[in-house]
């Protein structure tokens, strides 16, 4: 699972190991937080009723790329 989280980040960033790329951005845009939440929707088999968990992952984790 965790190739698969790497890959649905850096894709949904639209950059590769995106650490030191982020154009000096201080956090996650809310499009890049929303794709990757349907992308972690997706790998889960489109598993209703756990939107909010997948949200916050997905913040979480492009937050850790932004640092």
């Amino acid at each position: 699972m965790k190739e698969v989280d790497n890959f649905a980040v850096e894709d949904t960033a639209g950059e590769q190991g995106m650490g030191e790329f982020t154009g000096r951005r201080i956090s996650p845009t809310h499009d890049e937080i929303a794709q990757l939440a349907f992308c972690l929707y997706e790998s889960r088999g489109r598993e209703d009723g756990r939107h909010t968990e997948d949200w916050l992952r997905a913040e979480a984790e492009l937050w850790r790329h932004l640092e």
